[in-house]
């Protein structure tokens, strides 16, 4: 009991001796580069990984290059959930260097952690997240992936158009296949791209789930280019996709392109 009682006290201890720290970076770090970062960088490093995930949500309200790389040992932590802190602490700072320490985070043995990672790197730098969030995608799990098809999804950017082109034509699940081919009908619209991707799988995927989006997202383009693929999807083999392509055809037709 008395050292049950020792350690509670130890603990708020640090506890304590955080919250000051937080409570420095937070209100002079501008006034004081670093400060309160050496007390955030012990933290890191604290028995408890209920602190150490507190260090790590410091350190992103600190922000900067430093509190980056301290941020980046914390990927190497033993407990997942301070792994995941640390990573959305790096999505919280942003930036090139930030990037950078993420796209080591998708090494990560915990699929979780390399979900976040993905999640982070499209916190982190949207646009210029693109080519490393595309890593993803070698990801042997299918929820990773499936992760890394929606951030690209909310990135909307058209130079995700390419990734989910290729991902939509190679990935092995059928689930991240469909997420790309209904992702593309997102950010793909009037980009002539994304009609060939969606012609292709149309003409080849095996899988009838994954054709039934491709001729959804073909009617959200917004492209004349789109109608010949629907047509051939009237005489798909499988009655599920020719009923689809006959009512995205019908609404296409009503529509004036420019």
């Amino acid at each position: 009991m008395q050292i049950s009682l020792r350690k509670q006290r130890s603990f708020l201890c640090r506890l304590a001796i955080l919250a000051v720290a937080l409570l420095v970076a937070s209100s002079v770090s501008a006034q004081l580069p670093g400060a309160g970062i050496f007390a955030l960088q012990s933290m890191l490093s604290d028995k408890s990984p209920e602190i150490r995930m507190k260090a790590a949500e410091g350190l992103a309200r600190v922000g900067g290059r430093r509190a980056v790389m301290i941020l980046r040992r914390g990927l190497s932590d033993s407990r997942m959930e301070v792994r995941i802190a640390v990573v959305e602490a790096l999505g919280y700072v942003g930036g090139r260097l930030a990037l950078t320490v993420l796209s080591e985070a998708l090494k990560d043995k915990a699929p979780e952690v390399r979900k976040r990672a993905v999640e982070a790197l499209k916190d982190a730098g949207t646009i210029s997240a693109i080519p490393i969030i595309q890593k993803a995608f070698g990801d042997k799990n299918a929820g990773v992936r499936l992760h890394a098809a929606l951030m690209l999804r909310k990135i909307g950017n058209r130079r995700g158009v390419p990734v989910l082109g290729q991902v939509v034509l190679s990935d092995t699940d059928p689930a991240v296949r469909s997420a790309a081919a209904t992702y593309l009908g997102s950010i793909g619209v009037k980009d002539f791209r994304a009609v060939s991707y969606l012609a292709q799988v149309v003409e080849g995927d095996s899988s009838p789930a994954v054709r039934v989006r491709a001729v959804e997202s073909l009617g959200f383009l917004q492209l004349p280019q789109a109608i010949p693929v629907l047509r051939q999807a009237l005489a798909d083999k499988n009655a599920g996709v020719r009923l689809r392509a006959t009512e995205v055809m019908g609404r296409v037709l009503s529509k004036d392109f420019e």
